[in-house]
């Protein structure tokens, strides 16, 4: 018989010197394995690593090996799995990136998982196991109904901790790799779940980040999450993704701030509305100075998300960018070039129009200029710019948002705590733009 263990392993990065991205704290992280440990039945043994925390214990007891990827990851998801299934383990992947990447995943792996196993899922893959029936795939579903495992967390110093109340997105973006998955389709977790998962984290602080792709997909919901945080006391600052129509909705911007929210990431994309059709979000870019408005008054600050390369796009954009930015004090401009995903229409329609200069998703996935994040490169043609007029201009972009005056300029909120937070933020994203800077000398 096998041994009844199991170790999840959540990998790293590598940084563009080839070195593992690791560290003693981190502003948040992902919740696979919490999710993965809560659904293990009580007669298995469970180990993990966190790698950006720790090392890899290649010489563990456990007889399966679980390995999450949701990312870019993956790469070096594959090195350790090379090494453990020369060690005669049962290797298994999961996780967003794996559900796309099973083709050069294939030959370190016995098995890849799609979707989130709940219970009866992971119930069904180790009885599998252990009568040596194993299939190469299984198709889970979402199932994400339960409390999470959050002491494996507890003890990191980790600075808003996650907590997820949906999966998927109820938009479908060209763009997007959650669209890829789900395409269009969200699921919620029971509100008693969340806020069990809450009241743990309590325990050990206040400041929580929801990790969810949309967490305004559906506003009854939001309403009465927000309305049991609040009845409950749980005196929580958090901060969350949503889609800019919450600048619309007064009545949840109020409960929202209630409720603690302080800061909300918004994918605009683009302040072009013909990019917007493009890209097949359904949003007005002309509203959106009075939307960010809305939600600033109402107590939350806005953190941006700005997609450079589209269409519709040409060397005038950079500056008016700069400009949107900086007159509606994004808090956190997140800014990359067009990253044609594997999976996702745009890769589709941008390979049939022959215009991709790279076609293997794993050429994308070792591209690596700091926290394995491509998103100075540009991997396709443009349409009104060359290569080269793209990837200068958003440095240059990056560059000037990135200076000290800009970065205090955003940062100065009323709240001290927030307005911290914002600096941190802005302060590592600067660091990173210094890394690209250096690296493209």
């Amino acid at each position: 018989m096998i041994r009844r263990k199991i170790y999840f392993i959540q990998p790293t990065y590598r940084d563009q010197n080839g070195h593992l991205l690791k560290g003693s704290s981190i502003f948040i992280h992902s919740l696979a394995l919490p999710t993965l440990s809560a659904a293990v039945p009580p007669y298995w043994e469970k180990e993990f690593c966190l790698e950006f925390f720790e090392d890899v214990n290649y010489d563990s007891d456990a007889s399966v090996i679980g390995i999450s990827s949701m990312g870019y990851d993956i790469i070096h998801g594959h090195e350790i799995a090379e090494e453990f299934k020369k060690r005669g383990k049962t290797v298994i992947f999961g996780g967003h990136q794996a559900h796309i990447s099973k083709s050069f995943l294939g030959p370190v792996c016995d098995s890849i998982v799609h979707g989130n196993p709940g219970q009866a899922d992971m119930i069904k893959i180790l009885n599998d196991i252990e009568a040596d029936r194993l299939s190469s795939e299984y198709f889970c579903g979402v199932n994400i109904d339960f409390p999470l495992d959050y002491s494996l967390l507890m003890k990191r110093k980790i600075r808003f901790m996650p907590v997820l109340s949906s999966v998927g997105c109820l938009n479908q973006c060209d763009f997007c790799c959650t669209t890829a998955r789900y395409n269009g389709h969200f699921y919620l977790r029971q509100v008693e779940h969340v806020l069990a998962d809450l009241r743990e984290i309590r325990k050990k602080t206040r400041f929580v980040g929801f990790v969810d792709s949309n967490i305004y997909n559906q506003r009854e919901y939001l309403l009465n999450l927000c309305q049991h945080i609040i009845e409950e006391n749980l005196q929580l600052r958090w901060g969350a993704q949503s889609t800019i129509a919450i600048g619309d909705d007064q009545e949840t911007l109020k409960l929202l701030s209630r409720a603690g929210c302080r800061l909300l990431f918004v994918g605009f994309e683009t302040l072009n509305q013909d990019n917007l059709k493009w890209v097949r979000k359904r949003y007005v870019a002309a509203g959106y100075f009075d939307q960010i408005e809305r939600i600033r008054k109402a107590g939350i600050s806005v953190a941006g998300y700005f997609i450079l390369g589209l269409d519709c796009d040409d060397k005038a954009t950079f500056q008016k960018l700069f400009d949107f930015i900086h007159t509606s004090k994004i808090a956190l401009p997140i800014i990359n070039l067009l990253l044609p995903a594997p999976g996702t229409r745009i890769f589709e329609r941008l390979k049939k129009e022959k215009r991709l200069l790279i076609e293997r998703e794993e050429d994308f996935l070792c591209n690596n200029p700091l926290y394995n994040t491509p998103c100075n490169r540009c991997f396709f043609l443009p349409k009104n710019m060359s290569i080269e007029e793209a990837e200068a201009g958003y440095l240059d972009l990056v560059g000037q948002l990135n200076s000290f005056v800009e970065i205090l300029h955003r940062s100065a909120v009323s709240n001290p705590f927030i307005a911290a937070a914002i600096l941190f933020m802005n302060l590592e994203s600067r660091k990173e733009y210094l890394a690209m800077a250096k690296a493209k000398r």
